[in-house]
């Protein structure tokens, strides 16, 4: 199609000219017969990146994208005059009002062309005159923070009447004859309209849009506008992830990505949690994700102090992740700290108290139903026949069991030992700066008091982001960030709420007791007070990330950039363990450990960025880095016993008489060179291209480089002319991209011959020596890598008040490094190897809805769905034949999940003894013995229906959900703020070991309590849970503890007020906010426990309640 051109050649200036008052009235008379003409012009949809351009060329560019025809005179207009406007999907009409008339340029529409004119000098006084004009409104613009807007549009509603504000927020407008209310609108920021009345003052605060926000997005080395990228990329709502009083960032974000995974690894003072993005690829290897902070990777997320996050960004697919290589295999979490802005200085502060309670969802027998379990138990031990003598069941009338019992004496172990938890969390930030140069800095004290007595943790943080602009063309930016931290562990698990209840921690004198087992136990069960008491155990850290860049423009689109790292951690543990304690006494005599970890990092890398934009045609950016990396670990332990006294503890070490020590040094070090290039034709065809080369020092001289390339492509649909008159899609856009990226999951010095230390005696003497390792060495390792296909599409829809993304991927990790055996014949028991494969697929989606978005009144709500398929496709085992086969020994099986639980299935309660001795279970020599095989014994399913029970008969069960999925509510109205949030988990298998574990000799044989559930007698035959008996655990019992731990919770209910602006003012506050949160509420799961994610000993998430303030100064 042939374009065209803006009229402003010589010879036609004059006729323009002399035509423009003609030409305007032409305009006016044909708008009047058929509006709609003119009108379909000024609706179209434009997008316009204009970065101090002139008026001229900027006006080319959006002729040349969009085939809009401006005629003007140059003469009238000053077309060399410098402008700024970024708008994304905007009418014509709104870049015209919002970028042209502020410098007294209007414009009229005759013949589908935009007429630009210079409005004379008088103009607006008879516009003003023709409009009846009456009056002036003036104000002020600030946004939430008061900081002043300048640049804000404020238009008469309905008239052509408008201003903008300049630099100190400050606008006067007068108001034509009629109009009834000024519309306020500012890119990044909710439109607004306010009613006049008889206002002649009117100061307004615009709200920050999330949405508009959002359209810059931080890729790997550098940002992108959301419409512009490629890849797989999700975004955190920042504002609500907070809403979780916790250090653990992994907490954070659970539930606001689709594809991201997090399960609880222990909810401890200081615990964490872990992440997993879009499956598990590596079998022995490392499946966290790579973290990067402000451009550089960190090695714990939680070192971050969750208040100086600004955004957190997750690259899912090759095409994202393929800048960061060796690392990224298991996903890349960017997250980005605030730093300074210009202008007045801000002062915020922020405190929330939080108050912690455990909760279950099972009872424990009580005293009189335990009473009656213990004689059930003893009946099945006595032929079925009930003892003669009460008493009996108890270990006779002296008993303390007994005497406890007919007392009314009993213990709720759970109140024994369980407190409610506290958390206090206190922030203070300063930021501010001027045009040179800017500052960001906080402090942040964090205080959390365990559930279990003595456990705990504390950290503070401090954090100085530091931005200099030294010239036009160079700036500098610092960026430290520091903690210590201290944590008390505990050092007890949560089956203490399944002892004996005719037991107590204390004797009648008050004091704790060892030994609570109760009558007839197998063994002895130490009273978690008393361990709690005898022993210690703390860990004490501090680091610090120093991050040091510098930039250089070397021409206006060529950018050189350097980046330094230099990080410093330390970790210092010691816990000990009295003569007292049950891993202390007898002949231990006391025992004790201290290690001391150093971990040091460097990376220093430089990159270049070239942008080019031919004529709004071709936008082209690339980005080349090289990059070095050294981390640098040193972990020194020591173990002792046989103490003469407690006093000291673990700090008096070198008093024991029995000791070793170990140290272990370790290097990695990582050599790498990226390139990208994106490029984009006329905004709707995008092309990125992305390849990195690393090389790494845990391979051998043959196998230490690898190359990751990877590609996308992406076709914003709603940019073509066939969509543009369908007005309810503002954004539909095409991606699919290809590509591979590695995982160096292998320890340093893997691939050489390992010595152990080994002291022998000679001549009567003890003296050092060593002893070959029993891996034996394999050079020829190398990378596992894993390829991704993914395709997507993004969408905005009613002027984007329903956006979302729907994305479908595959992914194969090949190379698998594991443990395989070797003869023994070579001295070695085992090698490692690159033979294993797994494979991901999935589907995953977000939708957003904005019900209502205005400045008074808002309310959306947010979804995402993720569905996962995880299978083994090679072990790194072989048959005779060469075939893949599967590995029993490591419960590893082609075709299922790499995780999973190989158990016999539970079908039921035999329920008469006739029917358990002619089963499947009796007809297996061997299987269990015939005492066993009664009525009320667990009946095992035949799966093959061969009529015997073997492995074949295993049911493989999957542990990782069939799906994984969140809801949010999000409402505010003035002041008031509301949150609810929703996350569900469906289809994953857990072992219970308050069904297995814990009871196997427990509870079912009635010498500890346990869950409450309706098991079987005579009388009242049960086919859900066997008989208790005290001679022996009921058989098979590992089968049924494997249980569904889908579960549906309502992990936070916030709701917050915040204070108007006119009411905290008269404090000398810009803000001020109250807020109530509740998380982890409810649980709906057939999984009984204290929580369906992790073990009971490693401490499940509490319910807990917060009241926080956020104010600024």
């Amino acid at each position: 199609m042939k374009k065209k051109r803006i009229i402003v050649h010589s010879k036609t200036v004059m006729r323009i000219s002399v035509a423009q008052i003609l030409l305007l009235a032409l305009g006016n008379t044909v708008g009047m017969a058929s509006p709609a003409v003119g009108q379909a012009v000024l609706d179209a949809k434009i997008s316009v990146s204009a970065e101090n351009n002139t008026i001229k060329n900027t006006l080319k560019n959006i002729s040349n994208r969009y085939q809009i025809e401006f005629v003007y005179s140059p003469t009238a207009i000053d077309a060399n005059r410098k402008i700024s406007s970024k708008l994304e999907n905007q009418s014509l009409a709104f870049f015209l009002k919002n970028a042209l008339r502020p410098y007294g340029i209007d414009y009229k529409i005759h013949e589908n062309k935009v007429i630009l004119y210079a409005k004379p000098a008088g103009t607006e006084m008879e516009e003003s005159r023709l409009e009846k004009q009456v009056r002036t409104v003036k104000g002020r613009v600030v946004d939430e923070t008061g900081k002043p807007l300048g640049g804000v549009s404020v238009v008469a509603a309905g008239t052509t009447a408008g201003t903008t504000s300049d630099a100190s927020g400050g606008y006067e407008l007068p108001i034509p004859d009629g109009a009834t209310s000024l519309t306020f609108s500012f890119i990044g920021y909710l439109k607004q309209e306010v009613q006049i009345g008889n206002q002649t003052v009117i100061n307004v605060s615009l709200t920050v849009d999330n949405q508009a926000l959002s359209e810059v997005v931080v890729v790997g080395y550098g940002t992108q506008k959301r419409s512009d990228v490629t890849g797989a990329v999700s975004t955190i709502n920042v504002n609500t992830a907070k809403a979780i009083p916790t250090t653990n960032i992994s907490e954070m974000i659970r539930g606001q990505a689709a594809g991201v995974a997090v399960s609880l690894g222990s909810a401890r003072p200081g615990g964490t949690s872990n992440i997993l993005i879009r499956g598990q690829r590596s079998i022995t290897g490392s499946n966290a994700p790579l973290v990067v902070l402000d451009g550089f990777p960190i090695e714990n997320i939680n070192d971050v102090n969750p208040d100086d996050i600004a955004s957190i960004e997750i690259l899912k697919d090759a095409s994202s992740q393929a800048i960061y290589g060796a690392r990224a295999s298991n996903g890349v979490i960017l997250i980005t700290s605030k730093k300074g802005k210009e202008g007045k200085t801000a002062i915020a502060a922020s405190t929330y108290l939080t108050s912690q309670k455990l909760t279950k969802n099972f009872d424990l027998y009580s005293p009189e139903e335990f009473a009656q379990f213990r004689r059930e138990a003893k009946r099945t031990s006595n032929g079925g026949v009930f003892l003669p003598k009460d008493a009996d069941n108890f270990g006779g009338e002296k008993a303390p069991e007994y005497l406890n019992y007919i007392a009314g004496n009993f213990a709720d172990w759970e109140d024994a030992v369980l407190k409610n938890g506290r958390i206090s969390n206190s922030t203070l930030s300063i930021n501010g700066g001027s045009a040179q140069t800017k500052v960001f800095s906080s402090l942040n004290y964090f205080n959390q008091s365990g559930l279990i007595p003595s456990s705990g943790y504390k950290r503070g943080n401090f954090r100085l982001n530091l931005n200099h602009k030294v010239s036009e063309k160079i700036s500098i930016e610092a960026n430290l960030n520091a903690a210590l931290d201290e944590q008390k562990k505990e050092s007890t698990g949560l089956d203490f709420i399944t002892i004996n209840p005719f037991t107590g921690p204390y004797d009648i004198n008050g004091n704790l007791v060892n030994n609570v087992a109760g009558v007839n136990a197998s063994s002895s069960t130490i009273n978690p007070l008393w361990n709690i008491r005898e022993s210690s155990n703390d860990v004490k850290s501090n680091f610090y990330n120093l991050n040091l860049v510098g930039n250089y423009k070397i021409l206006d689109n060529l950018t050189y950039k350097i980046n330094a790292l230099f990080s410093n951690k330390n970790v210092d543990e010691g816990s000990y363990r009295t003569r007292l304690h049950q891993e202390g006494m007898g002949s231990v005599n006391g025992k004790a450990m201290v290690s001391d970890l150093k971990r040091q990092e460097y990376l220093i890398e430089n990159i270049l960025t070239y942008k080019l934009n031919i004529g709004d045609i071709h936008d082209i950016d690339v980005t080349a880095v090289q990059s070095i990396n050294q981390i640098d670990n040193s972990l020194t332990s020591t173990q002792a016993n046989n103490f003469p006294n407690d006093l000291l503890g673990y700090k008096g070490i070198s008093s024991a008489l029995n000791f070793k020590t170990l140290r272990n040094d370790d290097r990695r070090r990582l050599l790498s060179y990226m390139g990208r290039v994106r490029y984009s034709l006329l905004d709707k065809y995008l092309v990125t291209v992305t390849a990195r080369q690393d090389g790494a020092s845990v391979f051998s001289a043959n196998d230490k480089w690898s190359f990751f390339p990877a590609a996308s492509l992406a076709w914003k649909i709603h940019q073509e002319e066939f969509l543009k008159p369908v007005s309810a899609i503002n954004e539909l856009k095409a991606r699919v991209s290809y590509g591979s990226v590695g995982n160096q999951a292998l320890s340093p010095y893997q691939t050489l011959g390992l010595v152990n230390v080994h002291n022998y005696v000679f001549n009567g003497n003890i003296v050092g020596g060593s002893l070959p390792g029993s891996q034996l060495p394999n050079p020829g390792i190398t990378w596992e890598t894993s390829t991704t296909l993914n395709a997507g599409l993004d969408f905005g829809l009613l002027e984007n008040r329903i956006t979302g993304s729907v994305d479908y991927y595959t992914t194969r990790t090949r190379d698998l490094l594991l443990t395989v055996p070797v003869n023994s014949l070579t001295g070695f028991t085992s090698t490692i190897a690159n033979g294993g494969e797994s494979k991901n697929s999935g589907i995953e989606a977000l939708v957003n809805y904005a019900i209502i978005r205005n400045q008074d009144f808002k309310w959306s709500i947010n979804a995402t769905f993720a569905k996962n398929k995880n299978e083994i496709v090679k072990t790194g085992l072989v048959d005779a034949q060469g075939r893949p086969r599967d590995d029993e020994n490591n419960s590893r099986f082609i075709g299922s999940p790499i995780t999973v639980i190989n158990s016999y299935a539970f079908d039921g309660i035999f329920q008469t003894d006739e029917e358990a001795k002619s089963s499947a279970q009796a007809n297996t020599p061997n299987f269990q013995t015939p005492a066993s095989l009664i009525a009320g014994a667990i009946r095992l399913k035949d799966i093959n229906g061969d009529g015997i029970i073997n492995d074949d008969d295993k049911v493989r069960y999957k542990t990782q959900p069939d799906w994984i999925g969140s809801f949010a509510t999000t409402f505010s109205y003035k002041g008031i703020d509301l949150l609810a949030d929703f996350y569900y988990v469906k289809g994953a298998m857990k072992r219970n070991p308050y069904l297995s574990d814990f009871n196997q000799g427990g509870t079912f044989q009635s010498v500890r309590n346990g869950i409450k559930v309706d098991y079987w007698t005579p009388e009242r035959p049960s086919n859900e849970y066997p008989r208790p008996s005290f001679d022996m655990a009921p058989a098979n019992i590992g089968a049924l503890s494997v249980t569904d731990a889908s579960y549906f919770r309502l992990r936070t209910f916030s709701v917050g007020y915040t204070l108007p602006k006119s009411f905290v003012s008269k404090a000398n506050l810009s803000s001020l906010r109250f807020y109530f949160t509740g998380t982890n509420l409810w649980t709906a799961t057939k999984y009984k426990s204290y929580n369906p994610e992790n073990n009971p000993n490693e401490f499940p998430d509490a319910k807990s309640f917060t009241f926080g303030i956020n104010l600024g100064l």
